[in-house]
């Protein structure tokens, strides 16, 4: 698709607790960069079609077809398209002194159901009323969802501990808890509930475990082992392995070549 950019000027009284600001749609050509860049309102974006990568305060998130990134007042950001397949993307920025949903304020990345129908309404000539009727319905997804999830902390622990499984050498709590739609507050509470220990004990259980192993059964360094379950730093695995095992990584290491066996894992 060749690239286009279309700006839709938003035009209407003022409203109240919602002001809609501005809205757009765009096919960017391969490699297009916007930004480093800053807002004072809300920008919410959804891709159509193709990927790319939405650098906000240093951090990048790679974004793709179907999904909508927000940006938020006055944080920096950078918008880069994908070389091969170059995103294209609708958006609307707006103010309100609403409370938004838990995942417009806790992810900046994430997959709505209704969002493809809703922003394929933004056109060329749409007035701030019906704007504003279109964000409220994006509102409404967001505490849709937010609302699903609350309703099944089963599920939520469930997905929780298959996130852990994949992601446990980088995943963080306050991560698992924003992409679960939760207070982190109130899943650590769930989370206990369920197995007995924090989220935090229960993923340093799992990569100390983890490191135990590969050094044990697979000829790991401590070094390479602390690195391996995301311990960047070796004094700080080895002071953490020390207090979950109750022996060093060198001692765990020494032994198991005394022994021929690997520790005892708890």
């Amino acid at each position: 698709m060749e690239p286009y950019f279309e700006n839709y000027p938003v035009r209407g009284p003022a409203l109240p607790h919602l002001e809609p600001v501005m809205a757009g749609r765009q096919q960017c050509p391969p490699d297009y960069r916007y930004g480093p860049v800053m807002r004072q309102y809300y920008i919410a974006e959804y891709l159509f079609s193709g990927r790319g990568i939405y650098t906000v305060n240093g951090r990048p998130y790679p974004v793709r077809e179907g999904e909508t990134f927000i940006i938020r007042p006055y944080e920096v950001h950078l918008l880069s398209a994908d070389r091969e397949e170059p995103w294209e993307y609708a958006w609307f920025g707006f103010e309100t002194d609403l409370p938004l949903p838990r995942l417009f304020t806790e992810q900046y990345v994430f997959s709505l159901p209704g969002c493809g129908e809703i922003f394929s309404r933004l056109q060329k000539g749409i007035g701030k009323t019906e704007l504003a009727g279109l964000i409220y319905r994006f509102f409404a997804e967001g505490y849709a969802l937010e609302s699903r999830e609350e309703k099944k902390p089963g599920d939520a622990i469930d997905r929780a501990l298959e996130i852990i499984g994949k992601e446990y050498a980088t995943v963080t709590v306050e991560e698992l808890a924003a992409r679960l739609f939760f207070n982190r507050s109130y899943f650590g509470t769930l989370f206990k509930k369920r197995m007995g220990k924090t989220p935090k004990e229960y993923i340093d259980d799992l990569r100390l475990s983890t490191a135990a192993r590969l050094m044990g059964e697979f000829g790991y360094t401590a070094t390479q082992a602390g690195a391996a379950v995301g311990y960047a730093d070796c004094m700080t695995f080895s002071k953490m392995y020390k207090r979950h095992f109750g022996v060093s990584p060198r001692a765990s290491l020494d032994g198991e070549k005394r022994k021929g066996k690997t520790i005892i894992l708890k």
